[in-house]
């Protein structure tokens, strides 16, 4: 990332907050100045010290100032004017600290928000080729290295300001050691730059590894039962290790080249004293200006040294400004373009007219021609083998997805034009993975309308047939239920995400294997809670297992994509196709006996 583009992409990241740049950079051009004018001072002081012409090497304001002050006075006001332009440099310089401190918090903070507000609003998580690791490791390690690059960006700013006013100065008092000083900075800073050519191809590679760590990460947590059920922990335990070394050694040789420029620098400057005192004594410098010179040189050293190591601090973080800024960018316009017109309420049918999709990475669409509608007030049941599409058809439902052909329309009215928060809010879903957070039941039930009343709640777990079992646990309602209900068993989870759909209290209700995980016993329950609750609704049910749907108004089957039957579940039944077919696989109805199928060598 090219100098130029990284400082815009830096502003236009941090463009909540135009003040600050301005702010901080005045600062501490301020306390430079400062610092300049009591380095300065020491021309006049060490002149009257040792008797001499205090005007020697000093511009006419200073040696006005100079010749202005009384004799039998000078020594004094010189000191004290040397330590308010010191204390002056230091107040300025502690509110520019405080300042940047909490604008470098702030800037963060908002930065870190704004990347989660937008991947919660753009639907990245839907769009091909985005893991949810680049998505974490962008929130929560690149952002910090944005701000890092910000102080970096700013730093030289100051420095490069502070590096004129000096300058400034000790031209005033000889161009000629200025002429000496500037031609050795700038051999330094050539050789410094080519003892650190490898930095910012390096940041990228430390990005790419951070990227890698993160994945290897989050699958070995979430699959901790699959590890230890195959005992493999040795296996994930030296892949976690290779991993981490491998950003252990990239961050190591990061800061080996971050390390350059300061040793490099000192030992230059030390040099470039050494020959300008020695060039000073040929050109008859006095020794008060010598001395001024040299003080200003040796703080200029600070300055000209960050200036040095910024090139190489820069090239260390532009990855991580460019991944964020590219994510920001990349989300920015949603997945799905949000409808203008607000659902009040679905009142007569969502029908699906000649719907097709294909994901970007598909071979062939994942749905072709759907023609059917879902009537309100009625269950309709999606069947259909694996991979016939059925959770494609919800995710248009919810509008996570827009079809690439055809049209969802509501009431007669395009799905697409419906304001999408507006519509989510008249849907609800439960799903075979239940996901609870790590709260009590309580927040858990009313996730779905917050401000519920605690009468409310229990009403809710009532009718889902959860009040009984919720009651028993260590703190009833107030019981926190660990990393995704881990200490509720599947089917009190199921009936916790049932409260939170009652309490919801959607116009469609979407079930998408809701029962694939319960035994027959606690399947028959949360089906029987779920009948008395579901009466006169809509209801979607995508499922698996014939028996959760019998009950169903019609039956839409897919297959490969298509609607290939559709109708009350006794009449297919009746005419022998797809839907009987599957019906007599699950009940048990023999089937004819097919070619035995080859054992593989060591499979028993």
């Amino acid at each position: 990332m090219r100098i130029r583009e990284l400082v815009k992409a830096l502003f236009g990241l941090t463009r909540a907050r135009p003040w600050v740049a301005p702010v901080i950079v005045g600062l501490g051009l301020l306390g430079a100045a400062f610092e300049g004018v009591g380095l300065y001072l020491f021309i006049p002081l060490i002149g009257s010290l040792s008797g001499g012409g205090l005007a020697q090497g000093l511009p006419d304001v200073f040696a006005s100032f100079a010749a202005a002050v009384p004799p039998e006075q000078r020594t004094l006001i010189f000191v004290g004017a040397v330590c308010a332009a010191i204390a002056a440099k230091n107040l300025v310089g502690f509110v520019n600290y405080m300042v940047a401190r909490s604008a470098d918090g702030r800037i963060a903070h908002d930065l870190r928000v704004r990347i989660f507000e937008q991947t919660l609003r753009s639907g990245v998580d839907y769009a091909g080729g985005v893991d949810k690791t680049d998505i974490v490791n962008t929130l929560a390690t690149e952002s910090w290295r944005v701000t890092y690059a910000l102080n970096v960006l700013l730093r030289v700013c100051i420095c490069a300001g502070t590096f004129i006013v000096f300058l400034g100065l000790m031209i005033a008092i000889s161009w000629r050691l200025t002429l000496l000083a500037l031609i050795a900075m700038a051999v330094t800073a050539g050789i410094i730059q080519l003892l650190t050519l490898r930095a910012e191809a390096l940041g990228r590679e430390t990005v790419e590894a951070n990227k890698r760590f993160g994945l290897r990460m989050w699958e070995a947590i979430d699959g901790l039962k699959l590890i230890r059920s195959f005992t493999r922990e040795d296996y994930e335990r030296g892949r976690f290790s290779d991993r981490s070394d491998e950003i252990r050694r990239r961050i190591f040789r990061l800061d080996m080249l971050w390390a350059v420029p300061g040793p490099v620098s000192e030992m230059a400057v030390t040099l470039l004293i050494g020959g300008l005192i020695l060039t000073a004594q040929g050109t008859g410098a006095g020794f008060a200006s010598l001395a001024a010179f040299l003080a200003l040189l040796y703080k200029l050293q600070g300055p000209a040294r960050e200036l040095v190591s910024a090139k190489v601090a820069i090239d260390g973080v532009s990855a991580s400004v460019a991944d964020v800024f590219d994510y920001l960018k990349r989300t920015e316009t949603p997945v799905v373009k949000d409808g203008a017109r607000r659902c009040e309420r679905f009142e007569r049918e969502i029908r699906f007219d000649r719907v097709s999709f294909a994901y970007e990475t598909g071979d062939r669409p994942a749905l072709r021609d759907l023609a059917f509608s879902i009537p309100r007030g009625k269950t309709t049941a999606i069947v259909g083998r694996s991979g016939a599409g059925k959770s494609t058809l919800l995710d248009l439902l919810f509008r996570f997805r827009d079809p690439s052909d055809g049209a969802i329309l509501v009431d007669g009215a395009p799905l697409s034009g419906l304001e999408l928060r507006s519509w989510r809010e008249r849907l609800s879903v439960m799903s075979q993975e239940v996901w609870l957070f790590n709260e009590t039941v309580r927040e858990n039930i009313a996730y779905g309308k917050p401000g519920a009343t605690e009468a409310e709640i229990e009403a809710a777990a009532k009718i889902a047939d959860a009040h009984d079992f919720i009651l028993k646990l260590p703190q009833g309602y107030d019981t926190k239920l660990g990393d995704r209900g881990v200490r509720l068993s599947g089917g009190q989870r199921q009936r916790i995400a049932l409260a939170r759909t009652v309490l919801r209290d959607p116009d469609v209700l979407l079930l998408d294997e809701a029962t694939n995980a319960l035994d027959s016993f606690a399947e028959r329950k949360f089906q029987a809670a779920l009948e008395r609750w579901a009466e006169g609704r809509t209801v979607v049910v995508v499922a698996h297992r014939l028996s959760t749907i019998e009950r169903a108004d019609q039956v839409i089957v897919l297959d490969d994509g298509r609607v290939v039957e559709q109708g009350p579940p006794d009449e297919l039944r009746a005419l022998g196709g797809q839907f009987a077919a599957m019906r007599d696989i699950q009940i048990g109805t023999p089937i004819p006996a097919a070619a035995p199928i080859p054992v593989a060598a060591g499979v028993h």
